[in-house]
């Protein structure tokens, strides 16, 4: 067996074994904190399967980096610059800007209802439409029924 082949097995990063630093680490902190909370950290590193809780950690953190880093940028963007005309500038735009996007959202809004009430007045001519060509079908059948009696009464 080379002996090169058998250190750079123990020196993989990407082992499937359970029992690396970080995992152990959070086993201990668990006893000292909690120990049912070590239990189960212990008991998820014997039956697991390839456990990496820092990994876990770092990507639910990294999932929601994104929505903070929107709300920093956002609460930036309202911040002072030190210069006053610029600032004045910059809060009568941001404002006109929020008042016109009011005023679009409102009339967005009318122009739904609009929509919805023109919809639903073409369903009720739909409606009606239908209703009168099945009033006309049950006539016609009635005065076929009336005339076939009054055949079969002649006969």
């Amino acid at each position: 067996m080379n002996h090169s082949a058998t250190n750079n097995q123990y020196k993989c990063r990407n082992s499937n074994s359970n029992w690396r630093l970080p995992n152990i680490a959070f086993m201990v902190g668990g006893f000292m904190l909690f120990p049912p909370v070590g239990f189960a950290v212990l008991a998820w590193l014997v039956i697991g399967k390839n456990v990496d809780i820092l990994g876990s950690i770092k990507s639910k953190f990294n999932s929601g980096a994104p929505s903070m880093k929107q709300k920093f940028k956002s609460r930036h963007h309202y911040s002072h610059t030190g210069n006053s005309a610029f600032d004045s500038y910059k809060h009568d735009s941001i404002s006109r800007l929020e008042e016109e996007m009011q005023r679009r959202k409102e009339q967005l809004k009318e122009e739904e209802t609009a929509f919805n009430n023109f919809v639903i007045s073409l369903q009720k001519s739909k409606d009606q439409a239908e209703f009168d060509q099945f009033m006309q079908a049950q006539k016609a059948a009635a005065k076929a029924a009336t005339e076939m009696r009054t055949s079969d009464d002649s006969e």
